[in-house]
């Protein structure tokens, strides 16, 4: 009985899909299919695939011509079998254990969508991420349910992945929309904002259970198209004026907008791009300047008020120059600060009285 369907797009990925495959199939929940899609791969991805599944009769190997990762996504979407569905990215890798861990939550909380940490590799630091156990602190998650109204910082401004759910996939059949955007990046955003908005129970494994890989040439690193952004903003948008979440979620919506627009503005280092920013962030008002990141705001009005792209880098740098003297000056007073009070302590009388008391402690 199939009660998970893993979906694997595939593309170009010889150096890695091994390693990637051998996470799933050597998970130790065994009632999974493993619906591989490839892309239109010209290396030996797919050599590689039908190795695998001469060797392991849950393997299923879709090919397509080149159409990219949301389409990838979508026709295996189309294909699962499973009561539920899990999305990993073919360089990826995930915990031998998992599946059974998801898998065990989604059924003991009744689950649309359970969610998880990740963590990366192959750089030159290992980050954690989605820490959404910020929201609830210690407590015990095997048994905890909630909505997106518990946790609305994370439907608009946290980790989009869909390689960190398993979704239900009864859930995800309800709705004639539950898509990832074919032909542009950034596609796990709309997901995302949906199924958090949608669900009615959500539920929480705090653990770190995907490997993700940095890789510096990838297409999620690279500025291939950064336009696609301003895309995406406008899907996830419209659906949340269609939806009725607009309202709700207009001073989250700002911070998303504009968090989105900066992340790919240096990376670009393109004119088109800032003078597309500026006329988008024209048409924008603060509602409550209180609440979104002072850097941000920084950047929102420098970039209103400058006349073009070179004039908003040279500022902005030289800003971020006096912000820093002027945190190192901070830093130094507070030094100073507590040298003085450093000095108080060992000149004061209670400190030499317990001098012989400190030597006696050294040799315990």
């Amino acid at each position: 009985m199939c009660e998970i369907s893993v979906i694997v797009p595939v593309y170009n990925v010889e150096n890695h899909l091994s390693a990637c495959l051998d996470s799933i199939l050597n998970q130790s929940f065994r009632g999974i299919e493993v619906i591989c899609v490839n892309d239109g791969s010209n290396d030996n991805s797919l050599s590689i695939l039908e190795g695998y599944a001469k060797k392991d009769k849950r393997i299923k190997i879709i090919t397509q011509e080149n159409q990219g990762l949301g389409a990838s996504r979508n026709r295996g979407l189309n294909e699962s079998k499973g009561k539920y569905v899990y999305f990993i990215d073919s360089d990826d890798l995930i915990d031998l254990n998992a599946l059974e861990k998801l898998h065990n939550n989604a059924i003991e909380n009744s689950s649309d969508m359970v969610m998880f940490k990740y963590q990366t590799f192959g750089g030159n630091n290992k980050q954690t991420g989605f820490k959404i156990d910020r929201n609830f602190g210690d407590i015990d998650y095997s048994t905890l349910k909630f909505t997106y109204s518990d946790v609305k910082n994370h439907v608009l401004n946290s980790e989009y992945s869909a390689c960190t759910k398993l979704y239900k996939k009864k859930f995800l059949d309800s709705y004639d929309d539950f898509y990832f955007p074919e032909g542009v990046l950034y596609e796990d955003i709309p997901f995302h904002v949906k199924a958090m908005l949608r669900a009615s129970s959500i539920s929480f494994v705090p653990e770190e259970l995907y490997y993700y890989r940095v890789n510096p040439i990838s297409i999620s690193n690279s500025n291939t198209s950064p336009f696609d952004i301003f895309k995406i903003i406008d899907m996830v948008e419209s659906f949340l004026k269609q939806e009725n979440y607009y309202e709700e979620f207009e001073i989250e919506f700002f911070k998303f907008k504009v968090a989105q627009i900066l992340r790919y503005l240096f990376l670009t280092n393109s004119i088109d791009y800032f003078n597309r920013a500026k006329n988008e962030f024209k048409k924008m008002e603060i509602k409550n300047e209180s609440l979104i990141k002072k850097d941000w705001i920084s950047a929102f009005k420098l970039i209103i008020s400058s006349d073009d792209y070179d004039e908003f880098v040279s500022a902005y740098f030289n800003n971020r120059i006096s912000e820093l003297t002027e945190l190192n000056e901070k830093l130094k007073q507070e030094n100073k600060r507590l040298n003085v009070e450093n000095q108080k302590i060992l000149s004061s009388t209670s400190w030499r009285l317990t001098k012989s008391l400190r030597n006696l402690r050294k040799f315990h």
